[in-house]
């Protein structure tokens, strides 16, 4: 019994092994190139949907835990000059 079970495990991955040959021997490049943008596009997807939810739910735990609101940056401003574009350009003579 012993042998037939090594031969009948060599016969399925010598079968698993020429499926995937063919496989790939009958894909179209192109095709494939597109699965696997897609593919890409997706766990992209997913990886920064599972950052935002784990920001919330981290800021949410830090709110019950503490009594606090959660430490987030703020966005920056960009800083405003009341001096006009032309007079601040170090390329003008003075006149």
């Amino acid at each position: 019994m012993d042998r037939r079970d090594a031969l009948a495990e060599d016969l399925r991955a010598l079968a698993d092994d020429l499926k995937s040959l063919y496989e790939t021997a009958t894909t179209d490049p192109k095709e494939r190139q597109r699965k696997e943008r897609m593919w890409g596009l997706l766990t992209a997807g997913l990886g920064v949907l599972s950052t935002l939810v784990a920001r919330r739910a981290a800021a949410k735990l830090w709110g019950i835990l503490t009594g606090e609101t959660a430490p987030v940056p703020k966005p920056q401003a960009p800083a405003e000059s009341s001096t006009p574009a032309e007079e601040r350009s170090p390329t003008r003579p003075a006149a």
